[in-house]
């Protein structure tokens, strides 16, 4: 695997008209940071809602839930060029 070579990043968040694409994405950025790079994309935001609920999204990769934010996208990809993943909103009754 090639450290240097880019990713194409792609999640699809079902609300959403287009799925958020970075076609050079580095293979060394962590999940966390993409996270947040992904929530700025399609204007999201978590916390506590006015209802009192809390609003949180969570990246899946296939089904599996991604909950290590310091791994990195190429730990994620492998050998792969493409990294396709899916966000997901959960929202907590408060």
């Amino acid at each position: 695997m090639d450290p240097e070579r880019k990713l194409h990043v792609i999640v699809v968040f079902p609300p959403a008209a287009a799925p958020f694409q970075d076609k050079d994405a580095d293979r060394a950025e962590t999940v966390g940071h993409l996270k947040k790079r992904i929530l700025d994309a399609f204007g999201l935001t978590e916390g506590t809602a006015s209802d009192g609920s809390t609003i949180t999204y969570q990246l899946f990769l296939h089904k599996t839930l991604l909950e290590d934010m310091n791994q990195t996208l190429g730990q994620l990809a492998g050998d792969a060029s493409t990294l396709q993943l899916k966000l997901a909103q959960q929202v907590t009754q408060g």
